[in-house]
């Protein structure tokens, strides 16, 4: 997170029973929201590993420090390009964007092991340090001096929002937006450290995921769900 070790704990501790109730209420209701009912818990345990790299950075060893961006590394590069469209993929009950999201959960497995990969087989290529309050994460990529940078953040950023914003269920498409809202504003009021700021707004947006899970428990046991905003009603088409 992009403020101190207690913070990043605080909201650790926020979100892991958050997303330990959602994931719950998705085993006992519908299943098919269980990936997308993790999200908070997923992103709590980022959370907290950041936590951990806060203190790393206040005088503990290197290997420690390269240990802990590894770790929130591991979530942010490798994870989320691929679980992202995975869990949408999951609620979807049109075939045609199952198949979508199946090729971006694709694309976004090899985007996020080429990521991460060489920085497990090179640790001399982990670069973190603090500008601005916020943790700077600069690794050296393999794609540098072959593809720009913002080239690689745009694409990721369309693999993370795309499956959600073309869901046919209406809660999902609303958290997509607030998705790209939080990608596109990250990259633009916080260039220079933006892959925490992005994971740290993320984190708190998936706290939504709790209501989308609630109200599809609601619609599998057969209760009436609203139809305004939020309703985790499949769209028509």
């Amino acid at each position: 997170m992009c403020f101190s070790a207690t913070a990043s704990f605080v909201t650790a501790g926020l979100l892991v029973p958050a997303g330990a109730y959602a994931t719950t209420v998705a085993l006992r209701h519908d299943r098919r929201y269980l990936p997308l009912a993790s999200f908070p818990l997923l992103f709590g345990v980022q959370q907290f590993v950041e936590g951990g790299l806060w203190l790393a950075l206040g005088g503990s060893t290197t290997i420690a420090v390269e240990t802990a961006a590894l770790g929130f590394l591991a979530f942010a590069y490798c994870l989320w390009p691929f679980y992202v469209p995975l869990a949408a993929r999951s609620v979807e009950t049109r075939a045609d964007r199952r198949r979508l999201f199946t090729v971006l959960a694709v694309l976004g497995f090899a985007l996020g092991v080429s990521l991460y990969l060489p920085l497990l087989l090179h640790r001399e290529w982990i670069s973190v340090s603090l500008a601005k309050g916020s943790i700077l994460y600069g690794p050296v990529l393999i794609y540098d001096g072959i593809v720009p940078r913002s080239v690689i953040r745009a694409l990721y950023a369309l693999i993370v929002s795309v499956p959600l914003l073309f869901s046919s269920v209406d809660s999902v498409r609303l958290f997509g937006l607030l998705i790209l809202f939080s990608v596109v504003g990250s990259a633009i009021a916080y260039a220079y450290a933006f892959v925490s700021i992005w994971c740290f707004f993320a984190a708190l947006l998936s706290l939504v995921v709790i209501a989308i899970v609630r109200r599809a428990a609601r619609a599998a046991a057969g209760e009436q769900v609203d139809d305004g905003i939020g309703a985790a009603r499949p769209r028509a088409g």
